[in-house]
């Protein structure tokens, strides 16, 4: 693996925060890629998850494949839709510390825009809470 030029460890300007766990966020291109997006960025504000990136994971970059592989770190996997992007490139690269969700599961339907409504990301902040994630 090339050297890593990014330094996505915490002491960047990626984002960080003090949570243990780390969250992935779908980037659909429909609503619910969006809301997906956003939902990660509620959690990791909130300092539930810290937020890493999907991308570096499925590209091998700057070792965050192995950071995602950290056997005392439960991740969260937030897909859109039941294609289950996130997961399957989870499964692929042998990744299994993992929560996952899929936001069409959570009575949101899928449709080609971005737009939703702004009281979605609440909700689902309270129903994760309640669930323990």
């Amino acid at each position: 693996m090339a050297e890593c030029k990014c330094n996505c460890s915490g002491t960047s300007s990626c984002a960080s925060n003090a949570a243990h766990g780390k969250v992935y966020a779908c980037a659909g291109a429909s609503n619910v890629g969006k809301i997906s997006m956003d939902l990660a960025i509620a959690l990791h504000q909130a300092n539930r998850y810290q937020m890493s990136c999907a991308a570096g994971v499925g590209a091998d970059i700057c070792g965050f494949t192995e950071g995602a592989k950290t056997e005392d770190t439960m991740n969260l996997l937030i897909d859109g839709c039941p294609v289950g992007c996130l997961k399957q490139m989870f499964d692929k690269k042998g990744i299994t510390n993992y929560d996952h969700i899929v936001v069409t599961e959570l009575g949101i339907e899928k449709n080609g825009n971005f737009t939703y409504d702004e009281s979605i990301i609440p909700r689902l902040l309270n129903e994760l809470a309640e669930s323990g994630l």
